[in-house]
């Protein structure tokens, strides 16, 4: 069974998808709490690169 991390990470990235920021921005909280640093090879700072690359994708 996927840690509670990953579960958070998943669902952040289907509410991404499915343009449900107001979900998303809830979700990156609970992670940013389960997480507090943002390391770069951190979970919380791979999910803060997703939504810099979908910002980018929608310029």
């Amino acid at each position: 069974m996927p840690c509670l991390e990953a579960r958070i990470v998943a669902a952040f990235k289907q509410a991404m998808e499915e343009g449900r920021t107001d979900v998303a921005e809830h979700l990156l909280c609970a992670l940013e709490t389960l997480c507090p640093d943002a390391m770069p090879d951190s979970t919380l700072a791979a999910t803060y690169l997703t939504i810099g690359v979908k910002r980018a994708h929608r310029s």
